[in-house]
């Protein structure tokens, strides 16, 4: 039997994510499944490099590497393949983190430099910026474009994995029912039974949980929703679920006071 193991909501915090995937094993069983639910963007100064380290990992391991976008990755893309995205993604991005970290310090100060970017408009900025992009990075900006054309969530006998969260008004008939921007966008999270237990990122568990002491760890309802969006621009800390297909038994891992990460058994917490 096999191990499913889950993270979200990485957010360009790359060295967050490498001592988290420490934990995950995909050689000593090829069975074994490791589950990325999206965000890997926006939010550290790391955002390229996450997305380099993920598409290597889905390379190695093809069957048991399975790669979902959030609405983070949704934004971004419709950025760089429209430049006119309704988010406006140059203003949300305020810091231009994950952009610069597409480029050197040395060569995004050229880049800043340029009348294009500097007394350019919106579209104008966006077009340069994403040229200079591509011109590095167009295999890793067309992977990610094709991973937004797949489907928004990976489902398993008792289990559905998805960025943000599914139509749960009807369960035989969820897939046709969830508009397709709740799979990316849907809030707030919810929580109750369901005839599959949901995995989701996207909120953070000290938010679902009102309590900052679920900060960087995973939150279960005591039903049939696991949340896994550790907050890790606060917490610098990517929880990690897992998953045994034999004893249908949950774990997570918590940081302890000499910082290194041990596992638990998933309880409710009252």
């Amino acid at each position: 039997m096999a191990t499913i193991f889950a993270i979200s909501d990485i957010h360009g915090h790359y060295e967050a994510m490498i001592g988290v995937l420490r934990l995950v094993d995909l050689e000593t069983n090829k069975e074994n499944k490791l589950i990325l639910l999206g965000d890997y963007v926006d939010g550290g100064k790391d955002s390229c490099r996450v997305l380099y380290h993920i598409k290597e990992l889905e390379k190695k391991y093809p069957d048991q590497v399975i790669v979902l976008i959030g609405n983070h990755e949704k934004m971004f893309i419709d950025w760089y393949t429209t430049y006119n995205d309704k988010m406006q993604w140059l203003m949300f991005d305020l810091k231009l983190l994950t952009i610069k970290s597409f480029f050197t310090e040395e060569h995004f100060t050229l880049i800043e430099e340029r009348p294009e970017v500097s007394k350019g408009s919106y579209v104008e900025v966006s077009q340069y910026l994403v040229q200079e992009m591509k011109k590095q990075h167009i295999e890793l900006l067309n992977w990610l474009t094709e991973k937004s054309k797949q489907k928004p969530y990976y489902e398993t006998e008792n289990q559905i994995y998805v960025h943000a969260g599914i139509c749960e008004v009807d369960e035989g008939l969820w897939k046709q029912a969830t508009e397709s921007d709740d799979f990316y966008w849907k809030y707030p999270a919810e929580t109750g039974g369901f005839y599959k237990d949901i995995i989701a990122g996207h909120v953070s568990t000290a938010e679902i949980a009102k309590d900052d002491d679920y900060l960087g760890k995973v939150f279960w309802d005591g039903q049939s929703h696991f949340y896994i969006d550790g907050e890790t621009n606060r917490s610098n800390t990517i929880p990690l679920l897992k998953y045994d297909t034999r004893t249908k038994a949950y774990a997570s891992y918590e940081k302890q006071d000499d910082g290194l990460l041990s596992e638990s058994e998933i309880t409710l917490k009252f």
